[in-house]
């Protein structure tokens, strides 16, 4: 048995010394990763709370709203004291020296109605009818005292300017214990605000702020449809995901809140937006939240805010926070560029392109590039459907040559039907040979069907969206491509001078749409099956009696649409020597259709897949032994 020698360990005393630091800086590491962290977590975030809990009154835009005042906005404006005007063209307004608020917004380029006598107003102060307004400054920290501006404040104005990046309005303010808070104010040449926030600590103590801006309106907007299929709420993108809120869902409910360094938040409107646009960086709260005052008989106060992390400044330090508004009109090619030039995700997404996005931004895009040649939307309409029908062309090409098959074989069709009459299922095997026979499939016109369906909902969502299609016209009587044809068959297009409800304007438009419709309908083989048949003949006047109530530039595409498919279809078949019988129908048509009214329901192709299912599970009957009759 070996001894150590003086001064030297015994190779197992040097084992377990490695054991016992490898044991302990693993039990360390351990206890630092699942005890340590998630109590520093859970303190940190109760901190937090607790600091956020302390604030959340005070980052309400409009607190304490004792009565719901609908002023008349100019009446508002002219109460509201000293005003700082601006104009850059497209936008034009004004702001109060007090509270500094964004209240007073105007799209000079856009009119409420066709008349073109009242712009549209975006931002109106508190007071008037439809609140709407931004602001952005400070919150402060837990339990601190000192004051900070609000919108009751009176600002002093240092920089008259107008609001030119090159010379912006500079405003200030001293809380009178030695903070100095300053804002600089600018727009630029389309609809960006960009307001940078400053304070300046003198106090000889570090002071904790949040900075803070936050977009609210009382009430929902004036003329608002929940039923629009454009989104009308609180939008925002953060955290890679695009939150639509509308306002029934926040009333009553938890503010809706979420965390992230990247993202922009605001209000959106079918044709509007008003939003914020964060510097990218370092975390922010983004929330979406309604007050419940309906009790007091108070509107809601809807708000989409954020909220930056605590700042805290030394003594005889500055901090800065810098935020841009984006008010106005949803340009896509505008909100295209600050999206690059702010590095602000998805911010197209303020347009509601819907799930169909795939198709409607190219769409929207091909239709406004055809606007901008043609210079006028019907026009691009048009070419935009001529493109789509080349694109499906031979898809279509082949559905429309199985049709004319089809017509070509009716007296084959007739005569198995007067053969097999009594006998169902023979007759619809000697229909699938004669199919198989002429190379004919009836179902190959479903196909070009089922695509149309997600181009027209596509179509039907970029015509309603696109800003440019507002108050377009198209030729003579349609000046709205957005609205509704406003002429009626029931009086005679406008020749009977009476005015007739809503569900009976079946416009001009929308009979060439129906007319195309029948027209496709003769020439398609007769359905196979009664109650087929019945829906499609009723199916043309149906569609016209739902689309007379759509966008007019919705009718036109479809007419069009239409019209091209018949002409198609005619020069097929005429390729094919099929005859074309719109008005009349030849006899062998005739009898084809009276049969399929009297005899069986089941279409042949149904019929054959209903056999392959039952001989798959029960076996071929032909060589089962015949049962024995009763």
């Amino acid at each position: 048995m070996s001894s150590n020698k003086p001064g030297e360990m015994h190779p197992s005393d040097i084992r377990n010394l490695i054991i016992f630091v490898v044991l302990s800086v693993a039990i360390w590491a351990i206890f630092d990763t699942f005890i340590l962290d998630p109590q520093k977590d859970a303190l940190r975030q109760s901190q937090q709370q607790t600091q956020m809990a302390q604030i959340e009154a005070e980052r309400t835009a409009d607190p304490a709203l004792q009565k719901d005042l609908k002023l008349d906005r100019s009446q508002v404006l002219q109460q509201a004291g000293a005003r700082l005007s601006f104009d850059n063209g497209e936008l034009s307004g004004s702001l109060s020296t007090k509270g500094a608020r964004l209240d007073d917004v105007t799209l000079d380029n856009y009119f409420k109605t066709l008349a073109k006598q009242e712009k549209v107003e975006m931002f109106s102060p508190a007071g008037s009818k439809f609140p709407y307004y931004a602001e952005s400054g400070w919150i402060r920290g837990a339990n601190a005292t000192f004051a900070v501006p609000d919108k009751d404040t009176q600002w002093t104005v240092v920089q008259n300017g107008d609001f030119s990046e090159a010379n912006p309005v500079v405003l200030q303010w001293n809380n009178g214990a030695g903070l100095t808070f300053k804002k600089t104010i600018n727009l630029d040449e389309h609809a960006l605000f960009t307001i940078k926030d400053e304070v300046v600590n003198q106090s000889g103590q570090d002071v904790t702020l949040f900075p803070y801006s936050a977009i609210a309106r009382r009430g929902t907007p004036e003329r608002f449809d929940n039923r629009a299929i454009a989104h009308d709420g609180l939008v925002g993108y953060v955290n890679g995901d695009l939150n639509e809120l509308d306002y029934d869902d926040l009333e009553g409910a938890p503010a809706k809140s979420f965390t992230s360094s990247k993202g922009w938040a605001g209000f959106s409107q079918k044709y509007w937006l008003s939003a914020m646009l964060p510097e990218q960086a370092n975390d922010k709260t983004f929330r979406f939240l309604a007050t419940n005052e309906r009790l007091k008989n108070i509107r809601p106060l809807y708000q989409s805010d954020i909220t930056g992390t605590a700042t805290t400044i030394a003594s005889g330090q500055t901090a800065t926070e810098t935020m841009h508004f984006y008010v106005g009109a949803k340009k896509l090619d505008l909100l295209d560029a600050y999206e690059s030039k702010y590095n602000v995700d998805h911010f197209d997404l303020a347009i509601d392109f819907g799930i169909l996005y795939f198709l409607t931004r190219p769409f929207h895009f091909l239709l406004t590039t055809f606007y901008d040649f043609t210079g006028n939307f019907g026009v691009a309409i048009i070419l935009l459907t001529v493109l789509l029908r080349l694109a499906v062309f031979p898809l279509a090409n082949t559905s429309y040559r199985s049709f004319a098959k089809l017509k070509k074989v009716a007296p084959e069709m007739k005569a198995l039907r007067e053969k097999y009459g009594d006998d169902k299922g023979q007759m619809q095997k000697e229909l699938v040979k004669l199919y198989q026979k002429e190379n004919v499939n009836p179902m190959a016109g479903c196909l070009p069907i089922l695509l149309q369906i997600p181009i027209f909902f596509a179509m039907y969502k970029v015509i309603y969206i696109t800003l440019e299609m507002r108050h377009a016209p198209f030729f003579g009587w349609i000046q709205d491509l957005s609205a509704p044809d406003p002429t009626s068959i029931f009086n005679l297009f406008g020749l009977i001078p009476i005015d007739l409800p809503s569900f009976l304007t079946i416009g001009a438009w929308p009979i060439i749409m129906m007319v195309f419709m029948i027209i496709q309908q003769k020439l398609n083989p007769p359905p196979q099956d009664p109650m087929q048949k019945t829906i499609m003949k009723y199916f043309p006047f149906f569609i016209t009696f739902i689309l007379s109530g759509f966008a007019a530039g919705l009718v036109v595409y479809w007419a069009f649409s239409n019209a091209l498919s018949v002409l198609q279809q005619a020069f097929i078949m005429k390729s094919m020597g099929v005859p074309i019988h719109l008005f009349d129908k030849s006899k062998d048509e005739e009898e084809l259709e009276e049969a399929i009214e009297h005899g069986p329901a089941v279409h042949p192709r149904a019929q054959m897949i209903k056999e392959d299912v039952e001989e798959a599970l029960f076996g071929d009957d032909d060589n089962l032994p015949p049962k024995d009759k009763k």
